[in-house]
């Protein structure tokens, strides 16, 4: 088992060559598979003069305690699954699902992992040892629910003390049967002026419960606040009426 935190991330590896990072894109960035449509494509592009080695792997993506966990898994088969895209060329990787739909949404992640050089470059004299940054992309797929029910609760909680203000979280329990990814976070008094905008890619897995800080001005216990989201769901989603609490309300 793995817990990963970020989508998208770096290795390092030593050579002795210099400071140098391939420039790879993907598109979609996200996929979408079902019963009725089994195989998707992903394509890779190289943007850089020189070939670059890719090992692409899916892994299955289930949320513990607000992290991420990834697992290996055979219910999404990938191919090809090691391959060199030339330099401004591209490559097609074609995902196939192997299980069948379930209750709930299923969730995987396919990474793309870029391997070091077979050979290192001659190296510079006097330039000594350099690092070669090895990127790492990660593309959601999703698997569609047999029957996709949308159940979102939301809290706002603190530990601070309410006359100081201070950093309050706020939860989302997704008990419906899909994931979300809240991509903006707009939270005002009732009627009154924005206290907080805050841009990001939070993603919650169906049956899952998250959580992300939010730096608020000292507000009285009991103030009515509206949250307004953005998101990947079809429909936007309505406003969200909570209440400041109390810094006793510190647990979930």
């Amino acid at each position: 088992m793995r817990v990963h935190r970020a989508l998208f991330g770096c290795l390092v590896w030593l050579t002795a060559t210099a400071a140098t990072a391939a420039s790879l894109h993907v598109a979609p960035v996200r996929v979408a598979l079902t019963a009725a449509r089994p195989v998707a494509s992903v394509t890779l592009g190289n943007a850089e003069d020189e070939e670059v080695a890719v090992q692409v792997e899916v892994l299955a993506w289930s949320q513990r305690d607000g992290q991420d966990v990834y697992e290996p898994t055979r219910e999404v088969l990938v191919n090809p699954s090691i391959f060199r895209v030339p330099g401004r060329g591209q490559q097609i990787v074609r995902l196939g699902l192997q299980a069948p739909p379930a209750e709930a949404e299923r969730s995987y992640r396919v990474f793309f992992q870029q391997l070091p050089r077979d050979q290192a470059l001659p190296q510079t004299p006097g330039t000594g040892a350099r690092l070669q940054t090895l990127l790492r992309i990660g593309v959601p797929v999703f698997v569609a629910a047999d029957a996709p029910r949308q159940d979102l609760q939301w809290r706002l909680l603190t530990s601070a003390p309410p006359k100081t203000g201070g950093t309050y979280r706020l939860w989302l329990d997704n008990r419906g049967t899909e994931h979300l990814q809240l991509t903006e976070v707009r939270l005002k008094q009732e009627g009154g002026a924005d206290l907080l905008r805050k841009v990001l890619s939070w993603y919650v897995l169906p049956g899952q419960s998250a959580s992300i800080a939010l730096d608020l001005p000292a507000l009285a216990p009991d103030t009515r606040l509206q949250l307004e989201l953005a998101s990947d769901a079809p429909a936007a989603l309505p406003p969200v009426l909570l209440r400041v609490p109390r810094a006793d309300a510190a647990s979930r």
